[in-house]
């Protein structure tokens, strides 16, 4: 075997360094003006996209040009208090006389409330748009200095290149040129050119910094061979560096990486001196890696392996380890995997065999395999649990890979167009995750544009690399070359999910200078190793490069092939199934640190653009609206029902409820969201979401690349559909109740009640009041209860008490119509109680304390009276557990088990047990018995968005149900409620109820139907008996009712007084026929 002995020479550098006349190429000038066109365009159309925000800037206030706190007072309406409104102009006026020029909006968040009360003192998301910082004028003015800066750090290379006649690669500037100019123009759009800081000023001034390093090259000081006789001196620098780091360092935003050194970020030198050091270190031991083998301390299995030895191996991988180690100390995960990766590029090709390289490449998926099984380190675990599950992971942000394929996915083919994309909406979207940036705006096309430069700038650094003069130059060509190419590599397979997202930044795209720099100082390097080339002329083929050539070009092919099956993942989310992704979800947990899914942010940002629909009464008033402009409209009803404008809300609101509390168990509240996925509540803004939206979440996938594009005529079309949701509510009775039942329950000293009025025939809710209810969110000082988010009205669950001696008769009403007729007896007890004994049953029945004995009677004067004795035995004789727990579940009420409901059945057939209904429910109770036996469903919804579409049920036949109706009558004009009804003018048909507790006082209960005429609702054809329209008032519309007092004690002396009054208030409305009463 021939083994070449050059390695025995001291020294490396040759004694004489070849020098040859190569003029610039003609065409240099020409390639640097095409790139300079091309980014030079695409600045004129970021621009022209940026311009659009301008539109009205002279009526903003610009914050950097206050002065006085009255120019500030406008924006603070939202305090609901002019006093803190004052103060808060103040202490804002002031902060502004310390800190101008503020850079961004986002600057005034340093403002704070003062203790004991804490968070921001300004609502930032509402005041931003309408702030700025600086003038379209003054946008203007540094867009166009900062862009000439850049273009000219290009041409004074250029400049500098001739000048000097400089022979090194020329053609990587014009690449660099077109390629910071991807970035350049990616950073003017990233950031809002009125109120936020201006990432291109520090983009533009690192690019030109970097053209300066460019300049080196042509200069006789700068050159890379002066660097050869250094080898473990910059392996010492870089550990020095560490040393500072591991001491002093930082992280960004306070995390717990030690990453910057004041405004640097070591890091970036630490990668160039560990090549530097491979470089020198290669340089001398290659030949010894090749041909001496490791015979010594091997066992006989192992030295047919061709394995170098140790003393030239172990020196450099321990100096590499070393910085690998020092890097996960310093918690900085991707320069540690660069690094690592770099040096296998780089002993594979000194090697001449990949099987060693492959091995430790092995080895290290092995080891990251064996710590994320362990656990540890928690950022890899981390990392690695979002690459697997990308769109569902219990990692706090771990959605940033589903942030970087929705960026992809919404370019498409072509992109959004420079300046009309969102790369805002990306985290880390200009660092780590700047290539979805730039697919979103540029497309495939711009992503593939991309790897094509790059895949050119690593090729000419290759080959600058297998041309160099010497064999340092061409180690640390190839070392610089897979520097960028790995970075470029590894940073854009975790934004693909090809690998776990590795925290690199991408060269010459990414915001940072001293990333900058360091690139730029590479390609100097790079310039300066192509300008001293051996010459390709015959018989200069032979010698040590011949034998590194060959793994050169196999690690050019598996960088090709990398690169190509990137190109191939861009296109998969791009243009072969761009639509699939750009519409999924991603399950995130949220602030609450509840899981939900996310939409794309794109798409919700085309749901901004279609205004949310608004929520009116059964009038046509409005209860919510996204519309300041339609309250105004309407100023007049809402002052003629004591609201006012000024009082309800800020005009900055993105949603209006100018009635509040009245309305939030309702309607809920899209501001806090609150309650709108529990269980227990029907909130329109969430049930009525798809209609108020105006459109369903897939219809807006096709038309998230012409979001900001105004007239794009599919989002017109979605603009005209009817978004608005009228309800059956009438917000007069429901204000009117809810004023009711607070002031009763103030009297009773109690706080916990609800009224639910609807119309008896279709089931159409006017009033429905929970007490008590949250207040809204301008006017609170702490998260609402949960007594205060408590539906009451529909989804508290109470016993009936002996409000359920209407359903236990219409069960036996449904067995046998002459049961109406059956009689028992009510005698005096031995404790003096009226009551009975029912055989087999071991607890005696008993009425009220008080109640005299009722003898004999049947089912109509036991409704009257309210006789527990009476039912007790219906429902065990007559009625049975089946038949009452059918009766119950159809009307919607749980009786518990029908064990259980046998064992306690004399109980539960006059309410008591393990029995549990609504307040609507008990409603729909009395509308049945009103509607002629027919029990609607309930709603509250008027238009076609209704759910609860179901027709009338049929639970008692009309006869029976006039019979229980005259029965309830007897309960208003002889029974149990006679006194609280006394003097009424409206013919009350109801049934009292006190729910007996084994704590407190019982809850009180109400519930009936009110006008009573003696007639049945409707014919057999569902006509009116009076003949006309049903919504004529003056025929015979019958409105039921039910009211609950928690612990109010009887409710005929807490619930039916709330009853009478809601009722006259709907009289005094029109709401439903009775005799004229006194306006009140």
């Amino acid at each position: 075997m021939a083994v070449t002995r050059s390695w025995t020479a001291p020294g490396t550098a040759p004694a004489v360094v070849a020098i040859g006349k190569d003029s610039a190429p003609a065409s240099e000038l020409v390639w640097l003006v095409c790139a300079s066109f091309f980014v030079a365009a695409g600045l004129a159309m970021v621009y022209a996209a940026k311009m659009t925000s301008f539109a009205g800037a002279e009526q903003l206030i610009n914050v950097n040009t206050v002065t006085g706190t009255e120019q500030l007072l406008p924006l603070l309406e939202s305090f609901p208090d002019r006093t803190e409104r004052a103060t808060a102009a103040e202490k804002t006026f002031e902060f502004l006389e310390s800190t101008r020029p503020l850079p961004n909006i986002g600057a005034l968040a340093k403002l704070r409330r003062p203790r004991p009360a804490r968070g921001p003192l300004l609502p930032l998301a509402k005041l931003k748009p309408l702030m700025i910082v600086r003038t379209p004028r003054e946008f203007r003015g540094e867009f166009l200095r900062w862009a000439g800066l850049y273009f000219a750090g290009f041409y004074l290379v250029a400049l500098a290149w001739r000048a000097g006649r400089f022979r090194g690669d020329r053609s990587i500037l014009p690449a660099l040129h077109l390629l910071t100019g991807i970035g350049l123009v990616l950073m003017v759009s990233l950031r809002d050119p009125l109120r936020d800081t201006l990432e291109f000023r520090k983009f533009a001034l690192g690019v030109f910094l970097g053209c300066l390093l460019l300049v080196l090259p042509a200069l006789r000081p700068f050159h890379y061979q002066r660097l050869s006789d250094w080898c473990y001196t910059p392996l010492f620098g870089a550990l020095g560096l560490f040393g500072l780091l591991l001491e002093f360092g930082k992280g960004p935003g306070g995390n717990d990486a030690k990453v910057n050194l004041g405004p640097f970020q070591p890091v970036e030198a630490i990668k160039i001196l560990l090549v530097l050091f491979l470089a020198g270190y290669f340089t001398r031991n290659w030949e010894r890696l090749r041909d001496l083998r490791e015979k010594r301390i091997l066992p006989k299995l192992f030295r047919r392996f061709d394995m170098p030895r140790l003393e030239h191996v172990v020196p450099v991988a321990c100096a590499v380890g070393v910085s690998l180690v020092l890097f996960f100390v310093l918690k900085d995960l991707g320069p540690a995997l660069v690094t690592f990766f770099v040096f296998l590029a780089m002993f594979g090709v000194a090697r001449g065999r990949p099987g060693l390289a492959v091995a430790g490449l092995v080895l290290m998926v092995a080891s990251v395999a064996v710590g994320y099984r362990l656990g540890q380190p928690h950022t890899v675990v981390e990392r690695i649990d979002m690459w697997l599950a990308p769109w569902d992971n219990d990692v706090h942000g771990g959605n940033q890979l589903a942030h970087g394929l929705w960026a992809f996915s919404s370019g498409g083919p072509t992109g959004s167009g420079p300046g009309w994309g969102d790369p805002e909406m990306i985290p880390a979207g200009n660092t780590d995750l700047v290539l979805p940036a730039i697919g979103e705006e540029w497309g495939f096309v711009g992503v593939a544009t991309v790897f094509l430069l790059f895949g050119f700038l690593v090729s000419r650094a290759l080959r600058a690399a297998v041309r160099a003069e010497t064999h340092f130059g061409f180690f640390l060509g190839l070392g610089l070359a897979s520097l960028i190419a790995f970075e470029m590599m590894l940073i854009s397979s975790g934004v693909m999910g090809a690998l776990p997202l590795s925290g690199v930044v991408s060269p010459f795209l990414s915001s940072g200078n001293t990333a900058m720099l360091a690139n730029f100082l590479i390609f100097a390097l790079l310039i300066s190793i192509s300008a001293d080339r051996r010459p390709v002329a015959a018989g200069n083929n032979d010698g040590p490069h011949e034998l590194l050539r060959g793994p050169t070009r196999y690690l050019k092919a598996v960088l090709v092939c990398a690169c190509l099956a990137l190109v191939a993942m861009a296109a998969r989310y791009q243009v072969i199934r761009d639509a699939d992704y750009l519409a999924r979800d991603a399950h995130a947990f949220e602030e609450d640190g509840v899981k939900r899914p996310q939409h794309n942010p794109r798409m919700n940002s085309i749901a901004r653009e279609i205004p949310r629909g608004s929520i009116y009464d059964r009038n046509g008033i409005p209860l919510a609206t996204s519309s300041w402009d339609e309250l105004a409209r309407h100023k007049d009803e809402y002052e003629a029902l004591g609201i006012s404008l000024e009082q309800a809300g800020s005009r900055f609101d993105n949603r209006h409820y100018p009635f509040g509390a009245a309305t939030a168990h309702v309607i809920g509240d899209l501001r806090t969201g609150e309650n709108f996925h529990a269980a227990n509540a029907s909130l329109v803004e969430h049930d009525s979401n798809a209609k108020l939206q105006g459109y369903q979440y897939s219809e807006l996938a096709p038309l998230v690349r012409y979001r900001h594009q105004p007239g794009n005529p599919e989002i017109a079309r979605l603009l005209a559909r009817d978004r608005n949701v009228p309800l059956t509510l009438d917000i007069r009775l429901q204000t009117r109740a809810k004023e009711i039942l607070e002031r009763h329950l103030r009297e009773a000293r109690n706080e916990k009640g609800a009224v639910v009025v609807m119309d008896a025939a279709t089931g159409g809710v006017l009033a429905m009041v929970s007490a008590p209810a949250p207040d809204p969110p301008g006017s609170r000082n702490a998260a609402p209860s949960n007594d205060q988010l408590l539906d009451r009205a529909r989804y508290g669950q109470y016993p009936p008490g002996s409000t359920f001696k209407l359903v236990t008769a219409i069960a036996a009403l449904r067995l046998d119509p002459q049961l109406r007729h059956r009689v028992f007896l009510c005698k005096t007890l031995a404790d003096g109680r009226a009551g009975n004994i029912i055989p087999g049953w071991n607890r005696a029945i008993k009425d009220d304390v008080g109640d005299h004995a009722h003898g004999t009677l049947d089912m109509e004067r036991a409704i009257a009276v309210s006789c527990n004795a009476y039912f007790a035995q219906l429902g065990v004789h007559d009625v049975g557990a089946k038949a009452l727990a059918e009766t119950a579940a159809q009307m919607g009420i749980s009786t518990g088990e029908l064990p259980e409901l046998r064992k306690a059945l004399p109980f539960a057939s006059y309410g008591q047990g393990a029995l549990l209904i609504s307040p609507f429910k008990m409603a729909r109770v009395a509308a049945a018995i009103a509607a002629g036996g027919r029990m609607p469903q309930g709603r509250w919804i008027e238009d076609d968005s209704n759910l609860r579409t179901d027709p009338p049920l049929e639970v008692v036949p009309e006869a029976q149900a006039a019979f229980l109706a005259r029965a309830m009558r007897r309960v208003v004009t002889e029974g149990t409620a006679r006194n609280a009804m006394a003097g009424a003018q409206i013919s009350f048909a109801g049934k009292t109820g006190t729910a007996q507790l084994d704590e407190g006082m019982p809850h009180s209960w109400f519930t009936g139907f009110a006008p009573y005429s003696g007639t049945p609702l409707h014919g057999a054809s569902g006509i009116p008996a009076c003949g006309v329209s049903a919504s004529d008032v003056s025929c015979d519309r019958r409105l039921a009712f039910a009211v609950l007092v928690e612990h109010g004690g009887y409710g005929a002396r807490v619930a039916a007084p709330i009853a009478r009054e809601v009722m006259e208030a709907a009289c005094r409305m029109g709401l439903l026929a009775c005799p004229a009463l006194g306006a009140k």
